[in-house]
């Protein structure tokens, strides 16, 4: 059995492998965090190199600096409070599909309802559009059409005709009062120059996340 002497005599022997160690720790599971959380490609790059690059101080700065608590907050508090109003709508029954789907789909079925907090609900509509020709006027109508919100998400946001006409819609949206968000990929939107993501900034009044 180790007395406190030996324990001592131990650190003061072995302290570099064992700050090795605890940077090595660190210093990976903050890269790992940020690869995780980080929603800008670049920040994301940025963090996992400080924290690899220096395991020790890294780590440190970025849970100070690198970690967005206010904003995560705000989004959590703002999801219950959709939830809540969500789940509180009697306007919306749920969906039994026991009679609509096939046997065969039962246990998926049942998977989802316990994996999600979402239960189905009726009076949807889906309406098939088959490419662009169909898609793009379809969305620009109900832009148009919107009275609280629209929430766009896209891949690839070409800097084009069908482009601009999009931002032009997203722009008189938020012009007549409605809550408009918007979410593109970060690799996608540079697949064309100059992106369009100063345009909707410029006319859509678009807000960047980190």
């Amino acid at each position: 059995m180790l007395d406190m002497g030996s324990l001592k005599l131990l650190a003061e022997t072995y302290w570099p492998h064992l700050a090795f160690i605890l940077g090595l720790a660190a210093g990976g599971t903050a890269a790992v965090h940020a690869a995780m959380t980080k929603h800008d490609v670049r920040a994301a790059i940025g963090w996992v190199g400080i924290c690899l690059m220096s395991p020790l101080v890294g780590p440190f700065f970025y849970l100070i600096a690198g970690i967005n608590r206010v904003r995560q907050a705000h989004i959590s508090e703002e999801r219950n409070r959709n939830l809540q109003d969500y789940f509180a709508n009697p306007d919306l029954p749920e969906a039994d599909l026991g009679d609509l789907g096939a046997p065969q789909f039962t246990s998926l079925r049942v998977l989802g309802d316990r994996v999600s907090r979402f239960p189905l609900r009726d009076d949807n509509h889906i309406k098939i559009l088959r490419g662009g020709d169909e898609a793009y006027p379809a969305m620009i109508e109900g832009i148009e059409q919107a009275q609280k919100s629209v929430a766009l998400q896209s891949y690839i946001f070409d800097h084009d005709r069908a482009g601009r006409a999009f931002v032009d819609a997203l722009a008189r949206a938020h012009d007549r009062g409605v809550e408009v968000r918007v979410l593109i990929d970060a690799v996608g939107s540079k697949y064309s120059r100059p992106p369009i993501i100063r345009l909707l900034r410029k006319r859509a009044y678009l807000v960047p996340s980190s």
